[in-house]
């Protein structure tokens, strides 16, 4: 099929990106809504369509970007070069993907993780029937299948898909001021903070937290002098309670601060003002809170459920097994390094995400893929 589009000549393309909603604290909507940005400020012609409209949880876009419904598009005659599909399972995009067929634009599709095995697990009950009678299929159509990290490739060969796929990570706004410049004066607890920022959900690996934090009563009682967890993001299932529940059990509730979701300049106070950043959870396709943490200057631990051996490559971090005792050994050597010492590390880490990570890195090799997909598609 020739595409024979003006953007196209140009070298610019009319980018459609479809998703059920832009949430400030979703990882999917970040990546969305920033690689929109991005593309918008290179002069693409760009547009969300979306079927959730909730003005109080929308991600901020650059006002180049269109917002629009998902059935305003499926009822228009407009056309687009190509079409970024992003998340698993919603009925939503399954029927826009019938549209998009129906109209012959090639597709992207990101799971946004959701192929792992613990994603694909997690209340397979519902997931399951999905994937026999629509999901597979649709992703079948999808010219390539975008993931953020090698590891993910794999989970897309194990459930059957053989589609080209590219691998693209999430990007940072990185500032130029130093952490230590942002943080001067805005602490007020001299206590020192062992952070953890995003959905307070069990796949985050939470408790794992609280409990290494409480696992040795002698190192408790020094740590609690100085330390303290600091948990922000949005509650998921009522989780926030279960934690609560066992900061008590363990007998820290006092360290143990649940912040709520923090937005815009809230948030980046959160990062700044954290000591050590913590993600400890049983699986994550990428992780952005750890670019986040590590753009501003704060070393981070988490888990190999998480694609970040670079922590230790570039000595930025901790990348442990899932579990109770190798967070609590982490935390130790953390929390035991001098101010000075964190603060190297965090400055390496800003390194790494100068050098890696920043969207318009993100946004330079996923027009590539574009270009690939539409020259192949000609």
């Amino acid at each position: 099929m020739a595409l024979d589009h003006k953007y196209v000549v140009a070298g610019l393309m009319r980018i459609l990106h479809v998703i059920t909603a832009i949430q400030k604290a979703a990882g999917t909507s970040v990546f969305c809504c920033e690689l929109c940005n991005e593309l918008a400020r290179r002069g693409h012609d760009v547009t969300i369509a979306v079927s959730v409209f909730s003005i109080q949880e929308w991600y901020e876009t650059d006002s180049r970007v269109r917002l629009v419904s998902m059935n305003d598009i499926a009822n228009g005659d407009e056309r687009f070069d190509i079409i970024h599909m992003h998340g698993l399972w919603q009925t939503e995009l399954h029927h826009f993907v019938k549209w998009a067929l129906r109209k012959k634009i090639p597709m992207v599709w990101s799971p946004h993780g959701s192929l792992t095995k613990w994603a694909f697990r997690y209340k397979w009950w519902k997931k399951l029937p999905a994937w026999c009678l629509y999901q597979k299929r649709d992703l079948k159509h999808a010219a390539f299948i975008h993931v953020t990290a090698e590891s993910e490739v794999a989970d897309v060969k194990r459930v059957g898909l053989n589609n080209g796929v590219i691998v693209v990570p999430l990007g940072v706004n990185l500032t130029d001021d130093p952490p230590v410049a942002r943080l001067a004066g805005r602490r007020v607890s001299k206590m020192k903070r062992v952070s953890f920022i995003g959905r307070v959900a069990p796949i985050k690996g939470l408790a794992n937290l609280l409990r290494a934090f409480a696992v040795d009563e002698g190192k408790k009682k020094t740590w609690e002098r100085d330390w303290r967890i600091v948990i922000t993001g949005p509650d998921q299932e009522g989780h926030t309670a279960e934690l609560k529940s066992l900061a008590r059990e363990l007998k820290i509730e006092d360290y143990v601060e649940f912040a709520g979701p923090k937005f815009g300049d809230a948030l980046q106070a959160a990062y700044d003002e954290a000591d050590i950043f913590v993600l400890p959870s049983y699986s994550e396709n990428f992780g952005s809170v750890v670019v986040e943490a590590l753009a501003h200057g704060v070393p981070v631990i988490t888990t190999k459920g998480a694609p970040w051996k670079e922590l230790e490559e570039y000595g930025c971090g901790w990348w442990i097994d899932v579990g109770i005792e190798p967070l609590a050994k982490a935390l130790a050597e953390a929390m035991s390094l001098t101010d000075d010492e964190r603060r190297e590390m965090g400055e390496r880490g800003r390194e790494l995400v100068k050098g890696k990570y920043t969207w318009d890195a993100v946004a330079t090799k996923m027009l590539k893929g574009y270009d690939y997909v539409i020259d192949g598609w000609q």
